[in-house]
């Protein structure tokens, strides 16, 4: 070895040793940060590849309808129907409310009658989800986007399931409705031969017609007055086999393919999605409440069915349970009903059904959110737990600030009604909007009596009861900003 020689000549001449290191990199650049800009996401509301454009394809579908009943052969009436009428009846149909001002079968042709059931039966399955249903049906694919869109209509859904999800969705409404018009056909037609003297194909439309309205939640009917009389289903009040159809076809339209599929495929509650076992929950104690509440107001009551047996006192609560959350048909007079009764029915019907689906309100899901966490809340946890299962912060907010909306929007066009037209009582307006907004339908009899100032507001209140709460709901999910910093916090006396 040559003097002067290294420990570290001799690592590079002869190799390095087994178990030595070397760092060719300095480690400081290796454990450097990174950062990676992120964008906020957002929701656009411009444009056709908007989540909004359900919203904007509805009030397409919503003029055509009015320009299509101002057709001459649309009404009875020689010439050109009211603008306003035609309006009216367009978006409650479309929004499968049922508030008319005018007769639908006295005023309306077949053809006019088919425009309505055509309005209903695209109301209740949604724009977006019929629309991509026919792009599927001719052999296309849906391109993100449009699943995208889809999916924020729906509420629920992955990407990769939404075909799948569409199209089962359509069968799950088209068979629904086609089993309830055979029924109502065959019991009608066969078993109580009620249109005697009715040609096959007027029979048939008959049931074809309200086993599409009420499936969809829509209230309206086209009965003949001279063989069915009163206004709605009053007609039906004893026909207790006929009140149990329209109260399932209500019942199933109105909670949707989403939760009957997780039933179906899980059979056991234990196993259900937690929005299913909130929706199945609310909608029992929904039912329940309804019922009761019917039953004590109503059970003396001599205007409605206080004179009735107990059977029919009986039936008359179940019946009104079901279709004055979300349908609107009714077999009493609500305009003699008592006070109480009609703000049971307020509350109920703000309610609502089940988001996704063709009925109205807030939802059931959104007023379960809330009770789970009023219910945390009040037991002093910060988390909000329920089923083992966690509900995200961001959910319950978003459920907060939908309820109390709605509940100002409600009180707001209130107000302006009754300075549009105080003639009225404030009960009977008050009900009227409440009806309008929820997109129930029910009536206490005032509504051929609106002004065209108080039609206007009423068919506002409509199409923004029905896709108010879509679009509130897209605009919040898609405004997802996350705080980089904190401020200084202080303490808000509550209560």
């Amino acid at each position: 070895m040559m003097m002067g020689e290294t420990s570290d000549m001799r690592r590079r001449n002869n190799g390095p040793r087994i178990g030595d290191q070397v760092v060719r990199v300095p480690r400081a650049a290796q454990t450097a940060s990174v950062d990676v800009p992120v964008t906020p996401r957002s929701v656009s509301v411009r444009g056709i590849a908007s989540p909004m454009s359900l919203i904007y394809g509805f009030f397409i579908i919503d003029l055509i309808g009015t320009g299509l009943l101002l057709l001459p052969i649309s009404s009875k009436a020689p010439g050109i129907a009211n603008p306003l009428t035609c309006l009216f009846t367009a978006t409650t149909s479309v929004t499968v409310t049922g508030l008319v001002t005018v007769d639908t079968l006295e005023h309306w042709t077949v053809f006019g009658q088919t425009v309505i059931l055509s309005l209903i039966f695209i109301g209740g399955l949604g724009f977006m989800t019929g629309a991509a249903f026919l792009i599927i049906i001719v052999g296309q694919e849906l391109r993100l986007q449009n699943r995208l869109i889809v999916r924020e209509g729906l509420g629920w859904g992955g990407l990769g399931g939404i075909t799948t999800l569409v199209r089962n969705i359509v069968l799950f409404a088209v068979i629904a409705q086609l089993i309830g018009v055979v029924v109502l056909w065959v019991y009608w037609t066969l078993i109580r031969n009620l249109w005697e003297g009715f040609d096959f194909w007027h029979t048939v439309w008959l049931a074809f017609f309200h086993g599409i309205s009420a499936f969809n939640n829509a209230g309206i009917e086209i009965l003949p007055n001279n063989v069915v009389g009163g206004d709605s289903l009053q007609g039906f009040a004893a026909d207790y086999f006929t009140l149990f159809v329209f109260a399932s076809l209500i019942l199933i339209g109105g909670t949707g393919y989403v939760l009957w599929s997780d039933v179906w495929r899980n059979k056991s509650f234990r196993w259900l999605r937690l929005e299913s076992k909130l929706i199945l929950i609310g909608t029992a104690g929904l039912l329940l409440t309804g019922f009761i509440t019917f039953a004590i107001g109503e059970w003396s009551n001599p205007g409605t069915s206080g004179g009735s047996s107990v059977v029919q006192k009986i039936a008359d609560a179940f019946f009104h349970s079901f279709s004055a959350r979300t349908a609107g048909f009714s077999i009493i007079d609500y305009g003699q009903a008592s006070s109480a009764t009609d703000t049971a029915t307020e509350v109920l019907m703000f309610i609502g059904g089940v988001s996704g689906t063709t009925a109205g309100g807030i939802k059931v899901n959104t007023f379960m959110v809330m009770v789970v966490a009023a219910i945390a809340t009040m037991s002093g946890r910060n988390s909000i737990n329920i089923f083992r299962s966690h509900i995200r912060s961001s959910t319950v907010q978003r459920a907060l600030v939908l309820g109390g909306v709605s509940a100002a929007i409600v009180a707001i066009m209130a107000y302006v009604a009754l300075q549009l037209q105080s003639d009225l009582p404030t009960r009977d307006v008050l009900f009227q909007v409440v009806s309008a907004a929820a997109t129930v339908g029910l009536d206490t009899g005032i509504t051929s009596k609106l002004n065209g100032p108080t039609q206007g507001l009423v068919i506002f209140a409509m199409f923004l009861g029905r896709f108010g709460p879509l679009s509130l709901a897209l605009l919040m999910a898609g405004r997802q900003i996350e705080q980089r910093y904190s401020l200084p916090t202080e303490e808000v006396r509550i209560g």
